[in-house]
């Protein structure tokens, strides 16, 4: 899922509401690292969408449980109740609920690579689809409740030093790389989607650059309008987002079950 997601399931999951405590605004920046990193130059979904600490590294930074707790939600989403399983599937053959919803959505995908001129087979139609049930879902939380991305928005940028020092040092032991790589990351989602503080432009005109990069298509006015459209439309065909939400704080409920220091892979798209 993407960040709107994952930072109403965590306010949820802590019964935050939209201003949490300072001391915990951090947990929103660890919680949504596996998807943020890799905005910018140098960091890959392969390597943020593991968990595996270094020995030590949890006991000596414990909020990098909320990484894992992302992870938790992306395999639920992606796959279902039973989690990542051992072998590959297909895109159609995934049951969690991006890709239970996206079948709808398929025919709409396969419409507007038609209309772009760009190929696109039945297996990456549902690929894509998954996708965008993924930004329609962030698009609709954000137009239902605009305090979600403000929840996000401040904890990137109103934490004390002292956490912030806190979570780059912990996120770089996580991933074998240096604090200062970690810093160098903080703009990441300014350089890729431009004007973050704008609600409305980011989670539809913004938003359309995944879907556009995915096709190698250009950052065009044109092709921008079109793929807008297609995420409106496909916003219309999801009615239960917060039905998806509200399952997903309910299985993190049972921490015992899963916030352990064990590693994990997450699916990384």
């Amino acid at each position: 899922m993407l960040t709107n997601c994952h930072t109403l399931i965590l306010r949820n999951l802590l019964d935050h509401g939209p201003d949490p405590p300072p001391g915990e605004q951090d947990l929103y920046l660890y919680n949504v690292a596996p998807d943020h990193l890799p905005l910018a130059d140098g960091f890959r979904s392969r390597e943020t969408h593991r968990f595996d600490p270094p020995p030590g590294a949890l006991e000596r930074y414990p909020k990098l449980i909320w990484v894992k707790c992302h992870l938790v939600v992306d395999n639920f989403c992606h796959y279902g109740p039973g989690g990542k399983p051992a072998g590959g599937l297909s895109p159609a053959e995934k049951e969690g609920y991006t890709y239970r919803r996206g079948a709808g959505i398929v025919p709409l995908m396969l419409e507007y690579a038609a209309e772009m001129e760009a190929p696109l087979n039945e297996a990456d139609a549902h690929y894509l689809a998954h996708i965008m049930v993924e930004i329609a879902v962030d698009y609709i939380i954000s137009a239902e409740d605009r305090s979600v991305p403000g929840t996000l928005r401040r904890a990137r940028t109103a934490i004390a030093p002292g956490l912030m020092a806190e979570f780059e040092e912990g996120i770089a032991a996580l991933y074998g790389r240096t604090r200062e790589e970690i810093t160098a990351t903080h703009d990441a989602a300014e350089r890729f989607y431009g004007d973050v503080d704008d609600i409305d432009f980011l989670y539809l005109d913004g938003r359309t650059r995944i879907i556009l990069r995915k096709l190698r298509l250009p950052f065009i006015d044109e092709n921008v309008a079109r793929t807008r459209r297609l995420i409106l439309d496909s916003a219309a065909r999801i009615p239960d987002a917060m039905d998806f939400v509200r399952d997903s704080v309910e299985m993190l409920a049972d921490r015992g079950a899963w916030a352990g220091g064990g590693a994990m892979v997450g699916e990384m798209e």
